[in-house]
């Protein structure tokens, strides 16, 4: 049985089998990368012997891989091409490790576009990795006071309107986005620190939508607390 390198390698020869695709996938193309293949292979295990600490390999990435491999995942891109790449696709995944998102979202929007599988060992599709990621980056930067714009909604335009994704998924990203809306000034989601109805009521249907999609989400105590506020902002009593 052929080797997952094997098959990209016969995959890039079959595509330089016409004329004008040979002048353009030349012997470089497929050579190189087919060696590059192996080569990153060799520096992720490399990596794994000599990181044990997540922020050492994260680092690893940012300082020496993502340099090391970039201008072969950029020619790639401008190429056009769809044929299964691990160098871009295994890029995306460090790009999104080092926080580098708006590179990281920009390719893996185009690898979703090119229809291209995630690494092996990644079990989830991009659409799905991709919204795991933002949102968890959100959280990080939303609670150290950081701004998480333009990035999650960007995102999250996607999961509303583009994506199919699991519900509990769905369910997390609606929550966070309600949530969002109710900080008070120490970050913290807190329905009685709001003074403008509109402002309730969108994160009341937020959160509404987040129950429907998982009610196991757990925003009915703020559901409540919403419905409380709006009521004493709208009579004067209780504010």
């Amino acid at each position: 049985m052929a080797s997952p390198l094997q098959k990209q390698r016969n995959a890039l020869l079959a595509k330089s089998s016409s004329q004008k695709v040979a002048s353009e996938v030349s012997e470089a193309t497929t050579d190189s990368l087919h060696i590059k293949l192996i080569e990153l292979e060799e520096d992720r295990q490399d990596m794994r012997r000599r990181f044990n600490a997540r922020a050492d390999r994260i680092a690893h990435k940012r300082d020496v891989l993502i340099p090391k491999y970039r201008a072969l995942a950029e020619r790639y891109l401008e190429s056009g091409e769809r044929y299964q790449n691990p160098v871009f696709t295994s890029l995306v995944l460090w790009l999104f490790d080092v926080e580098a998102m708006e590179t990281a979202l920009d390719w893996c929007f185009k690898a979703i576009e090119r229809e291209l599988p995630t690494p092996d060992y990644i079990k989830r599709d991009w659409p799905t990795f991709c919204a795991d990621q933002v949102l968890e980056w959100a959280e990080r930067e939303s609670e150290r006071g950081h701004s998480i714009e333009p990035y999650f909604s960007q995102v999250f335009e996607k999961v509303r309107h583009e994506w199919r994704l699991n519900e509990q998924v769905n369910a997390k990203w609606f929550k966070f986005a309600g949530l969002l809306l109710l900080r008070d000034g120490e970050g913290q989601p807190r329905a009685a620190a709001v003074g403008d109805i509109e402002t309730l009521e969108t994160a009341k249907a937020l959160l509404v939508e987040a129950n429907k999609q998982y009610d196991k989400i757990g925003v009915g105590t703020m559901l409540t607390k919403i419905d409380q506020r709006i009521s004493a902002l709208k009579t004067g009593k209780n504010l």
